[in-house]
Order: C-alpha cells, then sequence, then structure tokens
C-alpha cells in the first residue's frame, strides 16, 4: 500500500472508530437535556441490554473477520463472512426466542414490558449487523465506506431520535429515543446483511463455522468479564461509600473513557496492518512502527493528563469537581489496556481467545478483591486505583501468556514498554505537584503536542 493512502486509511478509521464510540460522549448532553433525569435514565439502560443481547446472542462471530484472513484466501474472503454473519443471525434468532418466552411468562407477574424486549432485540441484532460490517471494512483496509457507514449511522440515530422523542408525551418519550435507535439500526443492519449474502452467496459451510465457533465463544466470556471489570466498582462504591461517591466516580470515569476511545480508535487502525505485516513475515516493520505507535499513545496519554483537569471543571458541575484528581488514575489504567492489548492482538491472531477470556476474568475478580480492600481505606480514590492496578496485572499475565505461545514469535519485549509507562507514571506525578499551577502544565502539553506533530510530519506516517 502506498504511504499517501495507508495514512488515508489509518485517519479515516480513527474518526470512523471515534464517530461511534464517541456518540454516547457527545450526544448526551442532547439527550440529557430533552428527556430529562428519569427517562435518559430509562433509554440508557434499555440500551446498556441491548448491547449486552448484541454481544452475547451473536456469539461475537465478528471478531473472527482479521483472523480468517490469515487462514483462508482472498477469495474465500466474502464466503466466509457471509457464512459467520449468517451464523451469528441464526444464532442471536434461537436466543432472542428463548428470550421473548421466558419474558413472556414472567410477565404476568408485571412490571417488564414485552414490547420494549422485542424492540431491544431487533435493535441488538442491527447494531451486531453494523459492527460486522464496520470490522469487515476495517481489515479490508476499506476506510471510505467504513467512515461512510459511520457517519450516516451516527447522523441517522442522533436525528430520527430527536423528531421521535418530541412526538412522544413528556413522561414517555424515552420510546422517541429507543424507537430511533432501534429504527434506524434495523434497517441499516438489514441491509448490510442482505449485501453480504448477495455478495458471499454462502449461507452455510462447515469449514466456516467450525473455524468460528471455538475462536468466538471464548470472546463472549472475555466481554462479560470486561463488563464486570469495568462496572463492578461503580457497584461496589455505592453500597460501600454512598450514591455521592458513586456519582462522582461514574462521571470522572465517563470523562476518561476519551482516553480509552482514542485507544481504540488507534488499535482498529494498527491492527490490520499488524496482522499483514505479521502474515508476510515482516517483523522488522512490526518492531519499527510498533516504537512509533508506542510513542504516539505515550505522548496523547501524557497530554491527556496535564490537560485534564481544567478541561474536566468546564465538563462537569462545580458539586463534581473533585473527581478530577481521579482522572490521571484512569488513564494510567487505560495505559495498561494499550499495553496489554499488543499481547492480546497477537494471541487473537494465533486463535488464542480462551487464553483472552482467561486473563480478563482474572483481572475482574482482581478488581472485585482490591475493591473490597482499598474502598474500605481510601474511599473513592481506592476505587480507581483498584482498577488502574487490575489492568496493570492484566497486562502481566497476557504478556507471559504471548511469550510462551509455541511455533511463533511473539515480537514485542518487556524493556520496550518501560520507558512509556514511566514516562506515564512521572506525569502523574507531576500532575500532583503541579495541580494548581495550571500554565506549567498546559505549557508542557503543548509543548508535547507540538513535538508529537513534528515526529509524524518527519516520518510521514501516523505509525
Amino acid at each position: 500500500m502506498k504511504l499517501k493512502n495507508k495514512n488515508i486509511v489509518t485517519i479515516l478509521n480513527i474518526i470512523s472508530t471515534i464517530i461511534l464510540q464517541g456518540l454516547a460522549f457527545f450526544s448526551g448532553p442532547i439527550f440529557s437535556s430533552v428527556l430529562g433525569t428519569g427517562n435518559y435514565g430509562i433509554a440508557s439502560v434499555y440500551l446498556t441490554w441491548v448491547q449486552l443481547a448484541s454481544t452475547v446472542f451473536s456469539l461475537q462471530a465478528a471478531g473472527t473477520v482479521a483472523i480468517a484472513r490469515a487462514y483462508f484466501t482472498e477469495d474465500e474472503q466474502q464466503k466466509y463472512q457471509s457464512s459467520v454473519l449468517s451464523l451469528a443471525t441464526l444464532s442471536y434468532i434461537c436466543f432472542s426466542l428463548v428470550t421473548v418466552l421466558v419474558v413472556w411468562i414472567l410477565a404476568r407477574t408485571g412490571g417488564i414490558n414485552i414490547a420494549m424486549v422485542v424492540i431491544g432485540l431487533i435493535h441488538g441484532w442491527g447494531l451486531y449487523c453494523v459492527g460486522f460490517m464496520n470490522s469487515k471494512f476495517t481489515y479490508e483496509f476499506k476506510a471510505h465506506k467504513n467512515f461512510l457507514l459511520s457517519v450516516v449511522t451516527s447522523l441517522l440515530t442522533i436525528s430520527v431520535s430527536v423528531v421521535l422523542i418530541r412526538a412522544f408525551p413528556a413522561d414517555t418519550n424515552y420510546w422517541g429515543r429507543i424507537l430511533g435507535q432501534c429504527s434506524v439500526y434495523a434497517v441499516i443492519g438489514a441491509a448490510m446483511y442482505i449485501y453480504m449474502l448477495v455478495s458471499g452467496r454462502t449461507f452455510y459451510k462447515k469449514e466456516y463455522w467450525s473455524f468460528t465457533l471455538p475462536i468466538a465463544i471464548p470472546t463472549i466470556f472475555h466481554l462479560l468479564a470486561n463488563i464486570v471489570l469495568n462496572q463492578s466498582d461503580k457497584v461496589m462504591l455505592q453500597g460501600l461509600a454512598g450514591n455521592s461517591a458513586a456519582g462522582i466516580y461514574s462521571l470522572a470515569c465517563t470523562f476518561g473513557t476519551v482516553l480509552n476511545t482514542i485507544w481504540a480508535a488507534f488499535n482498529n487502525s494498527w491492527v490490520p496492518f499488524y496482522y499483514e505485516y505479521t502474515k508476510l513475515g515482516r517483523v522488522d516493520e512490526i518492531k519499527e512502527h510498533s516504537r512509533n505507535y508506542i510513542e504516539l499513545f505515550t505522548i496523547v496519554t501524557m497530554g491527556f493528563i496535564l490537560l485534564s483537569r481544567e478541561v474536566f471543571h468546564i465538563y462537569a458541575d462545580k458539586s463534581f469537581w473533585s473527581g478530577a484528581d481521579l482522572v490521571p488514575v484512569f488513564a494510567v489504567g487505560y495505559y495498561f489496556v494499550f499495553l496489554y492489548s499488543f499481547p492480546v492482538n497477537y494471541e487473537f491472531y494465533n486463535k488464542k481467545t480462551r487464553t483472552i477470556a482467561a486473563g480478563t476474568t482474572f483481572a475482574a475478580v482482581c478488581n472485585i478483591v482490591l475493591n473490597i480492600i482499598f474502598i474500605k481505606f481510601m474511599g473513592i480514590y481506592g476505587a480507581v486505583l483498584a482498577t488502574a492496578v487490575s489492568h496493570g496485572l492484566q497486562f502481566l499475565f497476557h504478556y507471559m501468556c504471548a511469550r510462551r505461545i509455541a511455533g511463533t514469535g511473539f515480537p514485542f519485549s518487556f524493556p520496550q514498554f518501560i520507558p512509556g509507562l514511566t514516562a506515564v507514571a512521572v506525569t502523574c506525578i507531576f500532575y500532583q505537584v503541579t495541580r494548581e499551577l495550571w500554565p506549567v502544565r498546559w505549557g508542557i502539553g503543548v509543548l508535547l503536542g507540538i513535538y508529537l506533530l513534528l515526529k509524524v510530519i518527519r516520518r510521514r506516517e501516523i505509525f
């Protein structure tokens, strides 16, 4: 791929991921003001269940699209994608029918809205199909299609939701948000599914399904454990320290996820090239580009920490400002997530998804145990520290596992990660020392930004 095209693909993939994953962050103020606290809460909880159904019921077959490129010929890719999307759809239908039956039985006792459950299941399938196509376009380096799909889906979801919200009475206008999301994802998802069937013309092939299931099923447990890892501290903090502490922590966590979204955008752009280089055995290029990647995200993390306090004060109400000092520790945790992606991407390429699930489960258990200990002695600060330490243990677990995969060479050494981790840790200490000296922190942040920009311009590549 020519250098210019490579940069365009990378930039578009980064923007596409930020648009999709940052949608909740950027649209939050719009819908919270229109819906109000109660109805916004209903719509948010609904979306949580939709995402859970989309994750579990689909068997996470989309996760195998990248790996299949290394094990099947280019001519088979469309057939494989068509077949595994049909497998995911068939699984989703079966799980959905069981869910509807259970809900119908339980609804006799009251308290369950069957209509919302059915709408949520349709929404979840559409959400999965759109995500599947995002994966397909990303790993086929069709960034322009990925960007177009992300922009159209996001704009339609917001605009249709706003129109429908205004069509419902104020006390039930959460239905506008729910139906707005469901209708857009259902229509686009169905179009994507039909497109894949027509392109691949393969509903079932034993070889493809046999390849998919052993890889995809453990990924479900990895994602579920990730939910426990990311949500357990909020629940435990509420029980151990009260609602106010949980609220401050949650908002600081939401703010901190901006850095995680940036990492996800970088990772979605890095992995396709990394897998392609791995497939071709170009280890030297992997090492060269990984050094650039580590430097890039390290400087972004340092800048995020240095500028976070004042930006958080703008983002949050004054009653939440005490949460600003949690953000740097969240940043350290997300930096560990960045580091652990190197061994995890390698494990995924080698189809070691059971190991990935085991590592995430291990980190989730550690987080629960550390929360019990740390929250008791340090309160809200204990919760964020427990999460950061758990992500650090998760990184160590996966690094040791990746080093033990037989038959291939893990191209990354532990000393390669130490300078970046040290720089981030020193930045956190510097933040504490200069909490009230914002011109100093912002000045260094600007210098880091200029340095990074010059490095990217000089090498003419993002990674």
